[in-house]
């Protein structure tokens, strides 16, 4: 006797040729257009047995026909469904580079239909699932996200996915994107009236411009924006940035290692360690030298 997963993929198979019926036109039965709608409804039961049966491309496949089905029947939603549905099919089958075209054609499909909460949860869920692999792919993810949410006024949650996607460009060592998208996120919560929550944020800025190796835009990050930091993190943002204006290593080493920074996220923490304070000034060495050019005159 055929096994369960036999008999399932034939079953899809039979599903998704009644679906090719739908969509067949002819004169001589006077059907001169084609019944989308149905056909997405057999290709929908033939994703679902082709998953049950574990053939991840025929399944794929499947879902990809009814979301055009039900897509030019005009309804979005559903078509947005069958694409949130195949993102699990790409994490099962192991196919990641998939995900974030999934994911984003779902959630434009979603905000057309009138449910951009809907498609802020298929985006965020579909970044999570990358975020170890595919960071890049998850940020973009991130940053649909918070448009999404952005334009239903929603300005404090829109800063938060900005956020995870700053992290994400800090962890793969693209500061200039980073510093970029952390400027972004302080507009939002400076929208948002949040500016308890930007201290952390101004944190993050100014290690990104130091990531970059621009100590003097760290110190217009602090300038401009240290009023958002509280008195704990203003004290470390400042020993920090006067560290590396006054060329103090000591005052900056103790800044980067301040345990105040460890309340950030492990890859700012991480970034934190990484960067090198100024060169200590030997200041002994100096006046030695000194004294032997007076001797010499």
């Amino acid at each position: 006797m055929p096994s369960i997963e036999i008999l399932k993929a034939e079953e899809g198979r039979a599903h998704c040729s009644k679906a090719e019926k739908y969509l067949e036109t002819s004169w001589l039965r006077l059907k001169f257009t084609e019944d989308w709608d149905s056909a997405a409804d057999e290709y929908s039961k033939a994703a679902t047995c082709f998953k049950i049966a574990r053939s991840w491309d025929e399944c794929l496949e499947a879902h990809e026909n009814a979301c055009i089905g039900y897509a030019n029947s005009g309804s979005l939603y559903h078509a947005g469904k069958q694409l949130e549905h195949a993102v699990l099919i790409a994490r099962d089958k192991q196919d990641l580079k998939l995900i974030e075209k999934l994911a984003s054609r779902g959630g434009l499909l979603y905000r057309q239909s009138g449910y951009p909460e809907a498609a802020k949860q298929l985006l965020t869920k579909a970044a999570k699932i990358i975020e170890p692999s595919l960071p890049e792919d998850a940020v973009s993810l991130y940053k649909k996200a918070s448009e999404t949410v952005g334009t239903e006024d929603r300005p404090l949650e829109a800063a938060q996915f900005l956020e995870s996607a700053a992290k994400l460009m800090v962890r793969v060592k693209k500061y200039d994107e980073a510093s970029e998208i952390l400027f972004n996120t302080l507009g939002l919560y400076s929208e948002a009236g949040a500016g308890s929550r930007a201290g952390r944020v101004v944190m993050k800025l100014v290690l990104v411009q130091l990531g970059r190796g621009d100590s003097v835009a760290a110190h217009k990050a602090y300038l401009t924006y240290g009023g958002y930091c509280d008195s704990f993190q203003a004290g470390v943002v400042l020993q920090i940035t006067k560290g590396f204006t006054e060329l103090d290593h000591e005052m900056a080493k103790a800044g980067l290692n301040s345990p105040q920074l460890l309340d950030l996220d492990n890859d700012f923490v991480r970034l934190a360690r990484s960067i090198q304070p100024p060169p200590q000034i030997n200041s002994g060495a100096m006046g030695e030298d000194e004294d032997e050019e007076i001797d010499l005159c």
